[in-house]
C-alpha cells in the first residue's frame, strides 16, 4: 500500500471516529494493519497533522485531534463563506463531464439510505465542485475544512433528517451549474451548507 493510500485510509478512520478524539494512533499497529514500513505511516501522520486531524507530540506520540466548540465554530464559519466562492468559480469552469459525474452521484443517493454511503457521495460531489474551480488554494482549503466538518458532524451524531432532501438539493445545484449560473450555484451551496450547520447546532445545542 502506498503512502497516499495509508493517508486516505487513516483520514477516513479519523473522520468516522474509528479513532476517537484524543486517542493515540500507534505507528506499529498502523504498519501491521496496512502491511507497510514506518516511513509511509509517518508521512501520512504528518499530512494529517497539517489537515488538523492529528496532533503529533515529539517523543510522546500521535493522537487523533480533539473536537472543540471553538474549532467547530471556526471551521463552519469559514467553510460557509468559502463555499459560495467555489460555486461562482465552478459555474464558470466546470465541464459537462463533471456535471454528469455529479448527476451520477445524485442518482446514487436516490438508491440508498445508508448513512456512510450517503456521506461518501456527498463528499464526492463537493470534491467535484471544488476541483472544477481550478483554484488549487481554494481546493486545498475547502477539502481540509470539509474533512474537519464531517468529523465534527459524526461526533455530533450523523443522521436524522439531514439526508431527507439531499438529492434534490444537489440536483438543483447541478442544474444551476449546467446553466452556468454562478450566483444561483453559490446561493444553493450556501443554503445546503447552512442546513448542515443548523443540523449540527441542533445536535450539539450550541
Amino acid at each position: 500500500m502506498s503512502g497516499n493510500n495509508v493517508y486516505q485510509e487513516l483520514k477516513k478512520q479519523i473522520i468516522l471516529l474509528d479513532y476517537k478524539p484524543g486517542e493515540v494512533i500507534r505507528e506499529k499497529e498502523v504498519m501491521a494493519k496496512f502491511d507497510v514500513s514506518r516511513t509511509p505511516v509517518r508521512e501520512a501522520l504528518m499530512r494529517l497533522e497539517m489537515d488538523g486531524l492529528v496532533r503529533i507530540i515529539p517523543n510522546v506520540g500521535s493522537f487523533a485531534e480533539d473536537v472543540s466548540f471553538q474549532q467547530l465554530k471556526d471551521v463552519l464559519e469559514t467553510y460557509a463563506y468559502l463555499v459560495k466562492l467555489s460555486g461562482i468559480l465552478a459555474a464558470e469552469r466546470i465541464s459537462k463531464e463533471d456535471i454528469a459525474k455529479i448527476r451520477e452521484r445524485v442518482n446514487g443517493m436516490k438508491q440508498t439510505k445508508e448513512t456512510k454511503v450517503l456521506m461518501g457521495l456527498d463528499g464526492e460531489i463537493h470534491q467535484i465542485i471544488n476541483d472544477a474551480t481550478k483554484n488549487k488554494v481554494l481546493i486545498k482549503i475547502l477539502s481540509g475544512l470539509y474533512d474537519q466538518s464531517m468529523r465534527i458532524w459524526v461526533f455530533a451524531g450523523a443522521g436524522g433528517n439531514y439526508w431527507r432532501d439531499l438529492e434534490n438539493q444537489f440536483e438543483n445545484i447541478a442544474n444551476a451549474l449546467e446553466r452556468r449560473d454562478g450566483e444561483m450555484t453559490a446561493r444553493l451551496l450556501e443554503e445546503h451548507t447552512n442546513g448542515f450547520v443548523e443540523h449540527i447546532r441542533s445536535q450539539l445545542a450550541f
